[in-house]
């Protein structure tokens, strides 16, 4: 029974560890009145490079366990290998997504 009951009991207390956070009041939020071409540019590729480069450490690690259970079976290892393709073309956008607001700053310099 106390097998049970204390797994019970710190799960129920690392559950509510953040609930205390939740009862600040949020920050204020300025309103965003002046935003530029460039600005929008770099927020968004911002983005990109953020969401691309999560991709791509995900499929190296899965990449990597299918290597791993591949057993030396040559289409298990194909389909890891094609999989670490992903990740470095994954890397290779997220890349690109951070030189593009450069590359916009040299254009629009006046």
């Amino acid at each position: 029974m106390i097998e049970k009951v204390i797994p019970l009991l710190l799960t129920l207390i690392v559950a509510s560890y953040p609930v205390p956070v939740f009862a600040q009041p949020p920050p204020a939020v300025e309103p965003i009145t002046d935003i530029d071409l460039e600005v929008i540019i770099e927020r968004i590729t911002n983005w990109i490079f953020f969401i691309f480069f999560a991709l791509a450490v995900i499929f190296v690690v899965f990449a990597a366990f299918n290597f791993l259970t591949a057993a030396g079976d040559p289409d298990k290892a194909k389909s890891a290998r094609n999989q670490l393709t992903y990740a470095i073309i994954a890397i290779a956008v997220a890349l690109i997504a951070r030189v593009v607001p450069v590359l916009v700053r040299a254009i629009l310099a006046p």
